[in-house]
């Protein structure tokens, strides 16, 4: 039960603070890799770099959710090898989380869906999902 209490803890302070990252004008790619970059070795201004191009559904483009996209990239940092094979563990990875998040978001995962039909999701909401889910598919990290 303590354990619990803690990823419980872990997970909303890391989601705290990727909101907090929305409010300076970060995406909601950037805010999730932000918040996300000390489990996964990176510094936050390479997170904010990397992430930088996700943001409104991909590229501005109204596709994939900037907050479920970068999850992918957080998934290939966590990945051991450099081989070609490598590949194919971090892509289930994703597609576990990718899964998770159109199960809370009625099967949807395109921002301009998640924007525009009922019921309409607000991107602090979806960053706070994005952190919940990668971390909680990896609590050996917390």
């Amino acid at each position: 039960m303590n354990e619990d209490k803690e990823m419980n803890q872990a997970i909303a302070k890391s989601q705290e603070y990727a909101v907090s990252l929305r409010g300076k004008g970060y995406s909601c790619s950037q805010c999730v890799l932000m918040a996300l970059s000390g489990y996964l070795g990176l510094d936050e201004k390479q997170a904010a770099r990397i992430s930088a191009a996700y943001g409104t559904g991909f590229g501005g483009s109204g596709l994939m959710c900037g907050a479920m996209s970068i999850l992918g990239v957080a998934e290939g940092m966590l990945t051991k090898g450099e081989e070609p094979i490598e590949k194919i563990d971090a892509m289930k990875r994703t597609r576990t989380l990718l899964d998770r998040f159109k199960e809370i978001n009625d099967g949807r995962f395109l921002c301009k869906d998640l924007k525009t039909k009922e019921p309409v999701r607000k991107c602090p909401d979806l960053i706070k999902e994005g952190v919940e889910i990668f971390l909680r598919q990896h609590p050996e990290l917390l």
